[in-house]
């Protein structure tokens, strides 16, 4: 009875794989638009390989450019106040694939999936935004709003110009970042997991946590008051004109430029703090 059981349960989940598994199909190589209206929405989420463009406008829209087939396979479904964007098929080969999406001011958070492109070429302008990348998505974004989080997980990619108040950056498993900030209050980055930050700008304040190998250049970017929490098997360049705070750990490097007040609050281990000249 407990073989039959097992081999029963094998047989249903192989079953609901197969049928999880998408159909494939190739694209027809005519390129076509069409429009869709859709229902307010304040959070967006897109998966597959679609590449999105973020426009905003009076009020929300999507517009479809792809091959002519590929159309019905790409997913635009309103839950509540969040629009999912996805593809029914595995779509292999294609032309085009992108969804232009109209967003209003409502929008407040972003989740991409997959290997799945945002881009923003005019300004995100948008009073307080949260971007989250996942897998090996990317995001290219401009963006000006007064609050900014930015989240990269498990080798995703983004280019960032953000001007606002208060910006915020996460980065953890191999992600990437190149960022330009101009924060009018402050900055704060939390890099772990051989993540990479190469960032500049300036910012009165910032806060930057590095550990689990990961990298960080900041010698481009200004900040009045810095403290910085260096662990692990770190590598951090920064700069600070007025103040800095370093606590450096484990195996950390620390290259420091500017001519700030330095105080050490925690030097441990193997750790190395060096001076650094522009």
């Amino acid at each position: 009875m407990k073989k039959y059981f097992i081999i029963v349960l094998t047989l249903l989940l192989s079953t609901a794989a197969f049928a999880q598994k998408k159909e494939k199909i190739k694209g027809s190589k005519i390129i076509t638009v069409t429009q869709r209206e859709i229902a307010s929405f304040e959070n967006l989420e897109v998966e597959d390989n679609i590449e999105i463009f973020l426009v905003k406008g009076a009020g929300e829209g999507i517009e479809i450019e792809a091959d002519d087939n590929l159309h019905d396979a790409i997913q635009t479904d309103v839950n509540g106040s969040t629009l999912r964007i996805y593809t029914s098929k595995d779509i292999s080969r294609f032309d085009k694939l992108t969804v232009r999406v109209t967003y209003t001011q409502n929008l407040k958070n972003i989740t991409a999936r997959h290997e799945t492109v945002i881009n923003a070429l005019a300004d995100l302008e948008l009073d307080t935004v949260t971007i989250k990348n996942f897998d090996y998505s990317k995001s290219y974004l401009n963006v000006r709003a007064n609050n900014f989080s930015l989240y990269l997980n498990d080798k995703t990619k983004a280019e960032i110009n953000f001007k606002g108040e208060t910006g915020s950056f996460e980065l953890s498993k191999k992600a990437n970042l190149k960022a330009l900030v101009a924060a009018s209050e402050a900055a704060k980055f939390d890099l772990y997991q051989e993540s990479v930050a190469v960032i500049e700008g300036d910012a009165p304040q910032a806060l930057l946590r590095v550990d689990n190998s990961a990298s960080f250049t900041g010698h481009k970017f200004t900040v009045k008051n810095l403290e910085l929490i260096a662990e692990g098997y770190s590598n951090s360049n920064v700069m600070a004109a007025e103040t800095a705070v370093i606590s450096a750990s484990g195996k950390a490097a620390v290259g420091f430029y500017g001519d700030a007040k330095i105080e050490v609050k925690t030097f441990a281990d193997s750790a190395v703090i060096s001076k650094k000249e522009i």
